[in-house]
């Protein structure tokens, strides 16, 4: 049987002696007690024989984006934020981000480009 990490993190199955990384697909005799915990709680997910076993290439960052954007600070990331004047480009960053302030800031300057574009 084969699973995939269907988790945006590392996922440890102590009992079964693994630790998948996020959308890892590992091949397994049978389900361990933790795994099938993890199965009911859709945090893993069991997967067709024919897919290939190991983690997925990373996903490619969304164009547009400075190469060091992930490296930003909260505040180098707002002030970013607040001089970009693309929607396209707000949206890709909207996708990837995940600080709770530089999304409020993000959804806030969607919001300003969206009702500025109408006028």
């Amino acid at each position: 049987m084969k699973i995939r990490n269907n988790r945006r993190g590392p996922l440890v199955i102590a009992d079964a002696r693994l630790r998948l990384a996020p959308g890892e697909v590992t091949e397994v005799e049978k389900a361990s007690r933790q795994m099938e915990k993890a199965l009911s709680k859709g945090w893993v997910e069991k997967v067709d024989d024919a897919a290939p076993v190991g983690t997925p290439k990373p996903a490619q960052q969304a164009p547009g984006l400075p190469a060091d954007y992930q490296r930003l600070s909260v505040s180098e990331a707002i002030e970013y934020i607040d001089d970009e004047q693309d929607k396209a480009k707000l949206k890709a960053i909207l996708g990837t981000e995940k600080r709770k302030t530089v999304l409020e800031a993000l959804r806030k300057k969607l919001e300003e480009v969206g009702s500025g574009a109408a006028q």
